[in-house]
């Protein structure tokens, strides 16, 4: 009874969690860019932020997975996927962005002593990982039980028991469709006119 409410209140925010599209543009050499906002996940205690973008042409969709964290990544860093039939999925890193984020200063009580951490800057990194459609195809199918984030100096894990991961994907996978389907990149200015 207890997994089955457990179960429930996971769909539930699972659905709560509405995605959106968080950048829609076309570049100057005429690619479309749509990308979806990001969900942050907990892997062994670090915190990810998640997204899906695709890069579409006129002949040619690129699907890639986004993933942003203050945890220090290498160029040499993956994500692996351990699908629900045990299949595992290895994206290896496309691109790694490096930018810096602002920190607030703050101070902490210790007795009548107050010490002070200034506010600073840290680094924040992107990473950019390709997902080809027959992956994306069998996350749906099989759900994903684990995944494995190798920042290129430790690798961190994380099990799922109700596809949290998959079904967060299958969603930014249909609302980057929906949105695909309204778009002009790939028709022709006389078409209905």
């Amino acid at each position: 009874m207890k997994r089955i409410i457990l179960l429930c209140l996971s769909l539930m925010c699972i659905i709560v969690h509405a995605q959106k599209i968080s950048v829609d543009r076309i570049e100057d050499n005429g690619l479309h860019q749509i990308m979806t906002t990001s969900k942050k996940f907990s892997i062994d205690g670090v915190a990810f932020y998640v997204s899906m973008k695709i890069f579409e042409g006129y002949n040619k969709t690129d699907w890639c997975l986004l993933v942003s964290t203050r945890q220090s990544m290498a160029p040499s860093c993956e994500v692996i996927f351990k699908l629900g039939n045990y299949e595992t999925l290895r994206l290896p890193c496309n691109n790694i962005n490096v930018g810096k984020v602002s920190t607030p200063g703050y101070g902490i009580p210790i007795g009548s002593i107050i010490h002070n951490y200034p506010s600073g800057e840290e680094d924040y990194y992107c990473a950019l990982f390709e997902l080809p459609q027959r992956f994306i195809d069998k996350i749906e199918e099989h759900g994903i039980v684990k995944i494995r984030i190798s920042t290129g100096t430790e690798f961190l894990d994380k099990e799922y028991i109700n596809n949290q991961l998959g079904s967060y994907l299958e969603k930014c996978r249909s609302v980057i469709l929906k949105k695909m389907k309204n778009s002009s990149i790939n028709k022709d200015v006389l078409d209905n006119f």
